[in-house]
């Protein structure tokens, strides 16, 4: 067992932060689009939809800010021991994942093809580039995930990742080399040799997924203000 540094538990509540705002950006979004929705009564029901997701993601949010780090790094010093840190972390991050893997799903592909059948039109579909950084931030996150549990080798099934043990299945069945794949997914997870190691890499990673983040958040508010102005120009043509 790894011994849980302070630094290391600082870069944790780091993380905490990143993925507080990664939610934050979906809730934003998705309160603008619920905004527009309003105003197309045949997307009524898929509008009842967001709104469940964003208060799903309100309640995580909350719970997760909400969070004593503080109380915790006093538990899990006397403790000593990384895992006793990581695992709640963890365990939380994974529930988070799971919804937003449905959200995801609704989001970019029946809810695109309802908005094209129902309105006949595009004017409030996302753009190909904000489908995209909604997958590529998606599975960032979830490698992390992955990466924080089997670096220090924490076994349950309770720590697997569905989307993580489908995409090693489908690979097993089709023959794929695990060692040469491009695949975030099926890259292999090194476990670590010392808490300092695990706070190095730990580090990087928030650094990269905050990067992530913030195109993400760039991609919705691109999204947002095209459907603004989609809109004006509408009201002006009436």
């Amino acid at each position: 067992m790894l011994e849980a540094s302070e630094d290391v538990l600082k870069i944790l509540q780091q993380h905490i932060e990143v993925f507080s705002k990664y939610l934050s950006c979906y809730i934003h979004a998705l309160n603008k689009f619920i905004g527009f929705l309003r105003k197309v009564s045949s997307l009524r029901f898929e509008r009842t939809v967001l709104i469940k997701y964003v208060k799903k993601l309100r309640f995580i949010n909350d719970s997760l800010t909400s969070y004593n780090f503080a109380d915790e790094h006093i538990l899990v010093q006397q403790q000593g021991c990384l895992h006793d840190a990581v695992k709640p972390l963890a365990s939380f991050l994974l529930k988070s994942i799971e919804l937003l893997d449905l959200l995801n799903y609704f989001l970019t592909q029946p809810l695109q093809k309802e908005i094209i059948s129902k309105t006949l039109n595009t004017d409030l579909n996302l753009s190909e580039e904000c489908v995209v950084a909604i997958e590529v931030t998606y599975n960032h996150f979830v490698k992390f995930a992955q990466w924080m549990i089997e670096s220090l080798q924490i076994e349950s099934t309770f720590f697997q990742i569905e989307v993580v043990q489908f995409t090693k299945k489908c690979a097993i069945e089709d023959g794929v080399d695990m060692e040469n794949t491009d695949n975030i997914f099926l890259q292999q997870v090194v476990p670590v040799v010392d808490t300092e190691e695990y706070e190095g890499i730990a580090e990087e990673w928030v650094h990269i997924l905050a990067e992530k983040t913030l195109q993400l958040e760039e991609s919705f508010n691109e999204n947002v203000t095209n459907w603004q102005a989609k809109f004006e120009k509408k009201k002006e043509e009436k």
